[in-house]
C-alpha cells in the first residue's frame, strides 16, 4: 500500500485516523434514511479530491465501487419480494449508499496512513513491539512477494508455459507453476529474517525503545474529537 506525494502533505496518527474511519462505518450502517447517506457519501467524494487522490487507479476504484453499487441497487430492486417498489428503491439506495461509504472511508485510510506509521503507533500505544513488528515484517514481504512472483511468471513463459494467457486455463496454470516456487522463496526469507532475529536476541526484553516516533499533533486531536461526536451521534 503506496501513497501519492501529494496524499503526504498531511499524514495522520494512525490511531486518530483509525477512530474516524470506525465512527464513520458505524455511521454509515446506522443511517436509515438515503438523504443523509448521500451527504455523508458526498463529503468522502470532496475528501478524496481534497487530499489529491485523483490519480488514474484512483478514478478506476471508484468507477468500480460506483458500478457494483448501481449492482446493489438493481438486485435489491429486482430480486426482493413482497415490498412495494418504493420501499424497495430506497432500501436498495440504503444498501449502496453504505457500501459506497464504507469502501470511500476506508480507501481514505489506506491513502493517508502509512501502514509501518500504523504499526509504530500500535506499539506506542501499547501493542507488545513483538506484535507489532510482526505486522511490519508482513508489510515489507508484500512487495518482495510480488516481485518474486513477477520473476517467477517470466522463468516460466520463457519456459514456454502459457501462464500469460488471459483464459482460464491461463490462470490455472498461473496458479500451479507459480505457487508452490514463490512459497518455497517465501518460506527461504522467512527462515533467514527468524534466524537474523534469534542471532539479534529479539524478544529478549519486554520493552524496547523507538528511533521513530509517531506525533499526536493538534490536528490529530480535531480528528479525534470529531469521531467522538460521530459516535455520540450515533448513540
Amino acid at each position: 500500500m503506496t501513497t501519492s506525494g501529494r496524499a503526504r502533505r498531511y499524514a495522520p496518527n494512525p490511531l486518530a485516523a483509525g477512530a474516524l474511519l470506525a465512527a464513520i462505518c458505524v455511521l454509515a450502517v446506522r443511517i436509515r434514511v438515503p438523504e443523509h447517506g448521500a451527504v455523508l457519501a458526498g463529503a468522502l467524494f470532496v475528501l478524496h479530491f481534497a487530499l489529491g487522490l485523483t490519480d488514474g487507479l484512483v478514478r478506476r476504484r471508484l468507477f468500480r465501487i460506483v458500478v457494483f453499487a448501481v449492482f446493489l441497487f438493481l438486485a435489491q430492486l429486482l430480486l426482493v419480494r413482497g415490498q412495494s417498489v418504493e420501499a424497495r428503491m430506497a432500501s436498495g439506495m440504503l444498501m449502496s449508499l453504505r457500501f459506497v461509504n464504507i469502501v470511500m472511508a476506508s480507501s481514505l485510510f489506506v491513502a493517508a496512513t502509512d501502514p509501518e506509521s500504523l504499526a509504530y503507533a500500535l506499539m506506542q500505544a501499547g501493542l507488545p513491539y513483538r506484535y507489532g513488528y510482526a505486522l511490519v515484517a508482513a508489510l515489507r514481504f508484500v512487495p518482495y512477494l510480488q516481485e518474486e512472483t513477477a520473476t517467477v511468471l517470466a522463468a516460466q513463459a520463457a519456459r514456454g508455459i502459457g501462464v500469460d494467457r488471459p483464459s482460464l486455463p491461463g490462470v490455472y496454470l498461473r496458479a500451479r507453476y507459480t505457487f508452490i516456487p514463490v512459497t518455497v522463496a517465501a518460506l527461504s526469507r522467512v527462515d533467514s529474517l527468524a534466524m537474523s532475529m534469534e542471532g539479534r536476541c529479539f524478544g529478549l526484553h519486554a520493552k524496547r525503545t523507538f528511533r521513530r516516533r509517531i506525533p499526536f499533533t493538534a490536528a490529530d486531536f480535531l480528528m479525534l474529537t470529531l469521531a467522538i461526536v460521530l459516535s455520540a451521534l450515533i448513540v
